[in-house]
C-alpha cells in the first residue's frame, strides 16, 4: 500500500471553465456545463453513470429506435429521451439511410431538440452498389454515426462496421467495438473485463499544469445496446467498470504540491494559520488527505493552497499527522479504520464510482469516523446520490471564479465560529446555490455560515424560494461527524485568519477532539418555520 507522508510542493492545472449543477429547466446549462436541449426530459447526463462513463471510458449506451414497435423515428426518439438515455441505435426499419435532404434535416432537428445522438446504426447488409454505399456513408457522416452494425463483415471507408457474434459482442475482425447487453443486470463481468483492457496511462495528466481544466483520459470508444427500462441496471454494471478505472487512476495520480504557489501567497497562508489547536487532542490523530480529480474531474488550482494550509495547521498546532495519498484503496473497509478522519480537498469527478470505496467511507463515518469536504467536493460523483447525502449537498450552480457576497454567522456560539464574534463579513468566492431538490436542507444540517440574503444580490440566482444558501456546516451521520465548507475556490480564502481557524476547528471536529452542537438548524429555537 502506497502512502505519502507530509509533502506539499507544486501547483497543477489552471481552471478554465465554470461548473454548474442545478437541475436545469429546458434551455439552461446542464450539470456538465453544456447547453440543455429545449424539449429534453431526462436529467443531465452527469447525474448517471451512463453519462459519466462517456467521458471516463468512452462508452456509450443506447436504445434501438425499433425497440418500441413500429412507430416513427421521431416518436421513438422521444421515448428514448424519456427512458433517460442520451444515445440512439438507429435501425434501418424506421430510420432509412435513403432519406431525402429535407427528411434528414428534420431528423437532425428532432435529435437536437432532445439532445440525442446516433453513434450506431443497424442495417441488415452494407449495399453492394457504389451509389448506395456512398449514400449510406453520407448519411452516417450527417448523423455522426461511429459504428454500423450488420450481419456480414464488410468494409465502408470512414466508419467502423461490426458484426454481432453469438455472445452479442460487436466485433470488427478481432477488435471489440461494443456489445448487445440483452440482460444489463448481468453485464457487470463483461464490462469489468473490458475496463481492465484499457488501463489508464500517466500521459493522461501532462505535467498537471497549463490551461486545461481536466485530465485527458485515454479511452476505448465502445457502444452498448440496452433495452428500454434497463438503464438503471446498466448504471449498476458500468459503475463497477468505472470504479476499476478510477481506482487505477488514484494509484497513479500524485498529490498536488505547493512549489508553484507564489512566494507572497505562501507567506500569507503561513501568517493566517493558527499557532495552537482549538482544543488539546485526546490522542494522536491521523488525517488522510485526498485531492483526487480523475479524468473528467474539474481541477482547482487552489488544491495546492489547501494542501499547504492543511500541512501548516498540522505543523503549528500538532492537532494531527497529515497523510497525503490519493490511493482510494485507503477508503475501503477495514483499511480506512487506521485514520481518525478523511479530508477531501476539492475532489471533483467520478471519485466514488467504485461501490466498495464509497461503502467503505459511508460505513466508516456511520460507525464513528469523520469526513471533511472543501469547496469542489460537493461536485464529486454527481451520479452517486449517496455521496451527496453523506456530505449534505450535491452540485450547485455558481458564478465561475467567484462573485461578491456577504456572509453571516448562523451559530455564533459554536466553538468553530465563536472567534468571529457574531460578525458577518464580505468576500469574493464561488457561492454554490444548492437547489431545493437536492440533499441540502437545514432539516439535516447544522449551518454555521451562510449567504446573507439581505446584503447580497441574489437576483440572478432564483433557485431557492427561501434564499437559503449555506456555505459551511456540520452534521452527524450515524455515530460519525461531517464538516463541509463550500468556500475555498480563490487563494484569498486561505489567507484569511478567521476562515483558516474555522477550517482548523472543522478538522478537529471530524477528528473527534472538538465537541460541537450538530442539532439541525431547522430544529433550533427561533429557527424559521
Amino acid at each position: 500500500m502506497r502512502s505519502r507522508s507530509v509533502q506539499v510542493l507544486a501547483l497543477a492545472m489552471l481552471i478554465a471553465t465554470p461548473l454548474w449543477g442545478q437541475a436545469p429547466t429546458p434551455g439552461q446549462v446542464d450539470g456538465t456545463g453544456g447547453a440543455r436541449a429545449a424539449t429534453q426530459t431526462r436529467p443531465p447526463d452527469s447525474r448517471r453513470p451512463r453519462g459519466t462513463a462517456v467521458a471516463l471510458l468512452g462508452w456509450k449506451a443506447g436504445i434501438r429506435s425499433d425497440a418500441f414497435g413500429a412507430i416513427p423515428f421521431s416518436e421513438a426518439a422521444a421515448k428514448i429521451d424519456a427512458a433517460g438515455v442520451a444515445f440512439v441505435e438507429g435501425v434501418s426499419t424506421n430510420l432509412d439511410y435513403k432519406l431525402g435532404p429535407g427528411e434528414l434535416d428534420s431528423i437532425k432537428k428532432r435529435l437536437a431538440e432532445l439532445a440525442l445522438h446516433v453513434p450506431a446504426y443497424r442495417i441488415d447488409a452494407i449495399p453492394a452498389d457504389e451509389a448506395s454505399r456512398r449514400q449510406l456513408l453520407d448519411f452516417a457522416k450527417a448523423l455522426e454515426v461511429e459504428l454500423i452494425l450488420t450481419r456480414q463483415p464488410a468494409n465502408l471507408p470512414g466508419v467502423n462496421v461490426a458484426v454481432e457474434d453469438a455472445r452479442g459482442v460487436y466485433k470488427m475482425g478481432a477488435k471489440t467495438l461494443g456489445a448487445n447487453l440483452h440482460d444489463a443486470a448481468k453485464a457487470t463481468p463483461l464490462l469489468l473485463a473490458l475496463s481492465k483492457q484499457q488501463p489508464p496511462e500517466p500521459p493522461e495528466w501532462p505535467n498537471k499544469c497549463g490551461d486545461c481544466a481536466t485530465s485527458r483520459p485515454s479511452i476505448m470508444p465502445l457502444f452498448f445496446t440496452i433495452d428500454p427500462g434497463a438503464a438503471e441496471n446498466y448504471d449498476k454494471a458500468v459503475r463497477v467498470a468505472e470504479g476499476y478505472r478510477v481506482n487505477a487512476i488514484s494509484r497513479m495520480l500524485p498529490i498536488t504540491t505547493a512549489g508553484k504557489i507564489p512566494l507572497d501567497e505562501r507567506r500569507k497562508i503561513d501568517a493566517a494559520v493558527p499557532r495552537q489547536a482549538l482544543v488539546t487532542p485526546r490522542k494522536s490523530r491521523k488525517l488522510l488527505i485526498i485531492d483526487l480529480c480523475p479524468a473528467g474531474g474539474f481541477y482547482h488550482t487552489t488544491i495546492a493552497h489547501g494542501n499547504l494550509m492543511l500541512q501548516l495547521i498540522a505543523n503549528y498546532t500538532g492537532a494531527y499527522e497529515p497523510v497525503f495519498d490519493n490511493n482510494l484503496d485507503n477508503l475501503k473497509y477495514p483499511h480506512i479504520k487506521q485514520y481518525d478522519a478523511v479530508f477531501l480537498n476539492s475532489v471533483v469527478g467520478p471519485v466514488f464510482s467504485d461501490p466498495e470505496v464509497l461503502d467503505g467511507l459511508v460505513r466508516y463515518v456511520r460507525e464513528g469516523g469523520g469526513v471533511a469536504g472543501l469547496h469542489g467536493t460537493t461536485f464529486a460523483s454527481q451520479d452517486v446520490r449517496e455521496f451527496g447525502e453523506l456530505m449534505g449537498a450535491q452540485e450547485g450552480p455558481h458564478q465561475y471564479n467567484g462573485e461578491p457576497g456577504t456572509l453571516k454567522i448562523d451559530d455564533p456560539g459554536s466553538p468553530l465560529t465563536k472567534h468571529f464574534g457574531g460578525k458577518g463579513f464580505s468576500m469574493i468566492d464561488e457561492f454554490y446555490h444548492f437547489p431545493p431538490t437536492g440533499p441540502y436542507t437545514r432539516e439535516k444540517l447544522h449551518v454555521l455560515v451562510s449567504v446573507d440574503a439581505e446584503k447580497t444580490d441574489l437576483r440572478r440566482w432564483p433557485i431557492r424560494p427561501d434564499n437559503d444558501y449555506g456555505m459551511v456546516w456540520i452534521k452527524t451521520f450515524g455515530k460519525g461527524r461531517v464538516f463541509n465548507s463550500v468556500l475555498g475556490h480563490r487563494p484569498e480564502f486561505y489567507m484569511m485568519p478567521d476562515l483558516v481557524k474555522l477550517m482548523a476547528g472543522g478538522i478537529q471536529f471530524v477528528l473527534g477532539d472538538l465537541d460541537a452542537d450538530t442539532t439541525p438548524s431547522a430544529r433550533l429555537a427561533g429557527a424559521p418555520r
